[in-house]
């Protein structure tokens, strides 16, 4: 399988194994989004949707917004809706989702539990990245500042397909990394917020 927009449909993903490997167990290298050959990095294949979940072991199910990538397969962002309340999961939270949700196989046919493919991530999700698309950022990071004047914007070019490849872009990873309390979320002059 070859995925270049992020997009991916039910039939790709029905056997993990079968869609990133060649007969040899490595992954095709030209499904690779990694700067670097000898770091394979998948393309992702999203899928977003609601699962009900319990946040503590004797809480309530609570409702969830969800997304999915099915290619790596773990859960990149999700929120509590239920009730007027919306909220990121914390990195314990969203560590019990995930093993909840593989544990279900849904990433085997996500569709079956009623999700559904985005081509990017949602404007509400607050992303995760896995270690190897850290260490890829970081890479990237590392060739933009060692860039001369002309070379800047092939790096620049370089980040943007990566994250394209991921399903993301530079506005979600500001997202990922922005702390709300940093910024507090008091009123500026005029009425306006810091944290938006």
């Amino acid at each position: 399988m070859m995925v270049t927009s992020g997009l991916c449909n039910a039939a790709e993903v029905t056997f993990l194994t079968q869609i990133d490997l060649t007969e040899d167990g490595a992954m095709n290298w030209f499904d690779n989004v990694s700067s670097d050959s000898d770091q394979r990095i998948a393309p992702a294949c999203l899928y977003q949707g609601h699962w009900q979940h319990r946040l503590h072991a004797h809480g309530d199910l609570l409702m969830c917004r969800v997304v999915i990538d099915v290619i790596e397969p773990r859960v990149v962002a999700a929120q509590v809706v239920e009730q007027g309340l919306i909220e990121d999961l914390d990195a314990s939270q969203l560590e019990a989702l995930n093993q909840a949700m593989l544990a279900q196989e849904v990433h085997h046919q996500p569709t079956a539990w009623g999700l559904t493919v985005c081509a990017m991530l949602p404007l509400w999700a607050k992303p995760t990245f896995s270690d190897s698309q850290i260490e890829e950022m970081e890479r990237i990071q590392g060739y933009l500042i060692d860039a001369s004047d002309d070379s800047v914007d092939t790096v620049l070019q370089l980040r943007d397909h990566f994250l394209q490849g991921i399903c993301m872009t530079c506005e979600d990873v500001h997202r990922a990394v922005r702390q709300p309390d940093e910024y507090g979320t008091g009123m500026r002059k005029g009425g306006r917020g810091l944290a938006s």
